[in-house]
């Protein structure tokens, strides 16, 4: 089994796989904000849907070892992720031909602080995530209505030798 070190959010590394924001910092939105400093930050980032957007809620709980056997990814959408309450690990990487012939050896993992929104883009492969240092966090997920009935391709790992694990340094 591979192992993979999660790793903290930078720009440029995970520019490839979508953007993410610090809601909780103020200081840092008020700079981007075209409004004067009310508190209100509008349109921090803009996330493709082709239907009504959802949200939904990802319950995670904290694991003895956080092993990738999933993978999953979007053709046509891309997909928003908050954690409200905790910090998370999450995975992404490329989706490229059907899922049979996607690389979980391409799989990156990226600690997510509590507060940060991530925009995942079409065809990022993504899946599970995992708690850090709480036992369990709750994140809301906003995807179009019916995603995973019109725009889900998916891959369940079950050799051992496909499957990943993410470890914290």
């Amino acid at each position: 089994m591979k192992q993979i070190v999660a790793k903290p959010l930078t720009p440029e590394g995970f520019a490839r796989y979508g953007a993410y924001q610090d809601l909780l910092d103020t200081a840092d939105l008020a700079k981007k904000s075209v409004l004067p400093p009310f508190g209100f930050f509008p349109d921090v980032m803009t996330l493709e849907f082709g239907g009504a957007p959802t949200v939904s809620v990802c319950h995670v709980r904290k694991t003895d070892r956080n092993i990738v056997s999933f993978m999953e990814a979007h053709a046509r959408t891309c997909e928003g992720l908050l954690p409200l309450d905790g910090d998370v690990i999450i995975y992404v990487g490329p989706a490229f031909g059907p899922p049979e012939r996607w690389d979980s050896g391409k799989l990156e993992a990226f600690i997510v602080p509590k507060g940060t929104f991530v925009k995942l883009n079409p065809l990022v492969i993504h899946g599970t995530q995992y708690a850090i240092d709480t036992d369990e966090v709750h994140l809301l997920c906003m995807l179009p209505a019916r995603t995973f009935n019109n725009d889900m391709l998916s891959a369940i790992l079950k050799e051992d030798d496909k499957k990943v694990e993410i470890t914290l340094e």
